[in-house]
């Protein structure tokens, strides 16, 4: 009996338009981290306020692994262009909440990672290696801006909502949305990462965009 093979899928061609295009999308997102960056480090308020974001959208430690959350770059990607923030999702996750994104809202980006991630053998090896002197001579990881990412804030209901009831008036309704004091807007408990390691995270922010000018020519 003939075993079946897995049809591998064709890579798409890249164009010199959609590079142009990813540039750009990855520059504006480094100017909205190096601004946010520096709207926190000159405001603590501000800085506590993104303590809470990352609380209460799920953050984790490790940026590669599999555990739900964003990582804490990607918070503050986050945070950099919509705020507040209480719960981010794709659009098919909200529609798995019952949820759909409103009419007239606009995606938010966050970076993603080209290519498979690597194994946990794979991150100590490395790990091993580098605190043994040796430098890698593979390059570095290459990131992307993927769109596709709203807030509970630009999501109505696509039926009953459990907490407040509101339903919509019928299948094309795309304006219908929970009241402000529903529960579904109300900041999730969560952890807030360390006051150092979100300093740490903005400062190379700034360290990130003077290399950038420094590279220019």
């Amino acid at each position: 009996m003939a075993t079946a093979t897995k049809k591998r899928r064709k890579r798409r061609t890249v164009t010199d338009e959609m590079k142009a295009q990813s540039n750009a999308s990855k520059a504006a997102a480094n100017d909205a981290l190096h601004n946010y960056a520096v709207l926190c480090l000159s405001d603590p308020a501000e800085l506590e306020h993104f303590r809470s974001i990352a609380a209460s959208v799920g953050w984790k430690y490790d940026p590669a692994s599999d555990d739900p959350g964003y990582s804490l770059l990607n918070v503050a990607l986050l945070a950099a262009q919509r705020r507040p923030l209480v719960h981010c999702g794709g659009f098919d996750y909200w529609l798995e909440q019952g949820r759909c994104v409103a009419e007239g809202e606009k995606a938010l980006g966050t970076f993603r990672h080209i290519g498979r991630k690597k194994t946990e053998e794979e991150r100590a090896e490395e790990k091993k290696l580098a605190e043994e002197g040796w430098q890698s001579s593979k390059r570095g990881p290459r990131y992307y801006v993927k769109r596709g990412t709203f807030d509970v804030a630009q999501t109505r209901p696509a039926v009953k909502c459990p907490h407040c009831g509101t339903t919509p008036t019928g299948e094309d309704d795309r304006t219908t949305q929970c009241p402000p004091t529903c529960a579904v807007f109300a900041p999730r408990p969560g952890g807030k990462p360390p006051r150092e390691l979100v300093l740490e995270l903005m400062q190379a922010q700034l360290i990130d965009a003077d290399a950038d000018e420094d590279g220019e020519e």
